[in-house]
């Protein structure tokens, strides 16, 4: 039996560097295609930011052609926790601290995600 355990356990650990490698960046496993890993990583990453613009729209309008890059930014290292209206508020929390939330529109859109997203969770506003 001890000889399962460790064969489940090494599959574990391979499932996990492979979702690393997809979700935070990390470096393809050995004996997987470091290509398409990157290829799969580009697509769920482009997927996530469509979930917070349409969690959030005010917010990727205000950031209009910033966006990509502004969300790249955010995102790197930072695997998604939660639904796309928690990742959108922690994206507008990251703007205002970056140089992308210079912008009075992007502050502004960013400080109501930010102040929605903490009612909501209070209990005092309803979102979505």
């Amino acid at each position: 039996m001890g000889r399962a355990v460790s064969a489940r356990d090494e599959l574990g650990a391979r499932q996990a560097s492979l979702v690393a490698a997809l979700v935070a960046g990390a470096g393809a496993p050995a004996g997987v295609d470091a290509e398409r890993v990157r290829i799969q990583a580009a697509a769920l990453l482009d997927k996530r930011g469509r979930g917070i613009a349409h969690a959030e729209p005010e917010l990727a309008a205000a950031l209009g052609g910033w966006f990509g890059p502004a969300f790249a930014g955010y995102a790197r290292g930072r695997p998604q926790a939660g639904r796309s209206a928690d990742d959108a508020a922690a994206l507008a929390r990251y703007l205002l601290s970056s140089r992308y939330g210079r912008g009075r529109e992007v502050r502004r859109a960013a400080r109501h995600v930010v102040l929605a997203r903490l009612l909501s969770r209070v209990g005092l506003a309803s979102r979505h």
